[in-house]
């Protein structure tokens, strides 16, 4: 992803289920650097999400150093999530910010199976180019 200074632009979070292993909710940590600006209203469901009738909520976090936080949770019924987007994140580059790689990452990622069995999920993360 590539944004520039000033603007802003939108990933989307992408989730590809195991086989045998249906996810009905998710719970996470979305991680953002200084420099990038996310508001908890810029997470929307994505098209895996609204197929499934999920919605998802966002808080923001007390931020940890240059680190930034929102807790999100996806949920709604018990359908399980398709492969593909289960969220997509509004993002903006501060004017005023250096140039290069920022990290954005999800922690603490919690799903949940239809059945209510925890889904184990690493975290991930991804970088994004401001220019």
């Amino acid at each position: 992803m590539t944004v520039d200074r000033g603007s802003t632009n939108i990933f989307r979070i992408v989730l590809k289920p195991r086989t045998g292993k249906p996810v009905a909710a998710l719970q996470w940590d979305l991680v953002y650097r200084e420099g990038l600006r996310i508001e908890p209203s810029g997470v929307v469901a994505g098209a895996a999400s609204e197929a499934a009738g999920k919605l998802v909520s966002c808080a923001r976090k007390p931020s940890n150093g240059t680190n930034h936080r929102l807790s999100c949770i996806l949920a709604g019924g018990v359908q399980a999530l398709g492969a593909g987007a289960f969220a997509i994140v509004r993002f903006e580059a501060a004017q005023d910010t250096s140039t290069g790689e920022k990290i954005v990452g999800l922690e603490k990622v919690a799903g949940v199976s239809p059945a209510l069995e925890p889904i184990p999920i690493e975290n991930t993360k991804a970088l994004i180019t401001v220019r």
